[in-house]
């Protein structure tokens, strides 16, 4: 729940006020949004990237598995 809070924060920290939109990493100028800001996506992207990585390995061995099966 803490990591989800922190996330929260940076987020509305990280607003454009002349868009009312979130500032995002990618928008070109990451001179607008905070360091530590920053360093929070960096995180959550990596950990995705992480879990994406290990839920496909896991359904291809379990495709593979079935296909033995059957």
């Amino acid at each position: 729940m803490a990591g989800y809070r922190l996330v929260l924060e940076v987020r509305l920290t990280a607003v454009d006020p002349a868009l009312q939109r979130p500032a995002a990493p990618d928008d070109g100028d990451s001179s607008r949004i905070p360091a530590d800001a920053q360093a929070v996506f960096a995180d959550y992207r990596a950990r995705t990237r992480e879990t994406a990585s290990v839920i496909q390995d896991a359904t291809i061995r379990r495709a593979r598995a079935e296909r033995a099966v059957a």
